[in-house]
Parts: C-alpha cells; structure tokens; sequence
C-alpha cells in the first residue's frame, strides 16, 4: 500500500522527515536531508514514479518540458529511450519481475471509474462475439 502524501490548504506537500510543507519536497529532502527522491519515496512507501509537489510547480515544469521539445522529449526520451523499448518477439517481465508497488498501483488503476467503464464495454464486446467462449468453457 502507497503512504499518503499530506498537503495544506495551498496545496503544497509535506516532507515527513521534518514535517515542513513545500511546493517541492523532493527538491528539499536532497538539499536538507542529504537523502536521493528513491530513498525517500522508499521510505515512506510513496509511489517511485510520481512527483511530490504543489499544482503550480507541476504545471511550470510541464510547460518548460514542452517549450524544449527537442532536448526534454526528443533527446531524451524518443532517442535515448531507443535503447530501452521493448523488441518485438522479446517476453517482457514476468510476474515475479513486477514489483509489488507496480502490482498495487495496477490494482488500484483498475478501481478507477473511466477503467471500470472501459472493462465494461470491452467485455460487452466480447460477450456478444461469443469469440471463444464455448472453446474456454468447453462447450461444444
């Protein structure tokens, strides 16, 4: 299970070491708590991919993100990121290679309601189909 991230009324998270709200607290755990963004998200069992920090501050770094096209995405993610792409034809990660954090995060993806909506008409779909499902339950 993820920890909560605490935020005030302006929105801005708290840094569990110190219990001092920031609009960017990953930027204050590396300057206060000599402390790296995976160890504290380690730590306090926060989600390794997501950001902590205010609205405001996401929003800028989308824009700046945007407004350098070619050294933010381009470079590094479309051509380094060549190097990481998944090859047609190669397995991919097992289950035993998925970490339980990733496991929890799907789960919790598949509660959300645009999600269950989607479930809802792909198996619509399929069920009208009938494609496989006397093979599946040995109907004949």
């Amino acid at each position: 299970m993820y920890g909560k991230i605490e935020y005030d009324n302006e929105g801005n998270p708290k840094c569990e070491v110190c219990g001092v709200y920031f609009k960017r607290v990953l930027s204050h755990v590396r300057q206060k708590h000599n402390m790296n963004e995976r160890e504290y998200k380690i730590k306090f069992g926060f989600d390794l991919i997501k950001g902590i920090c205010n609205k405001e501050s996401s929003e800028k770094t989308r824009i700046k993100t945007l407004l350098n096209y070619d050294k933010c995405i381009k470079k590094n993610l479309l051509i380094k990121g060549e190097k990481t792409r998944r090859i047609k034809g190669d397995a991919g990660r097992t289950k035993d290679m998925v970490s339980a954090q990733t496991k929890q995060m799907l789960k919790d993806r598949l509660k959300q309601p645009q999600m269950i909506e989607a479930m809802k008409k792909s198996g619509e779909r399929v069920g009208k189909s009938g494609l496989g499902n006397k093979k599946r339950w040995g109907i004949k």
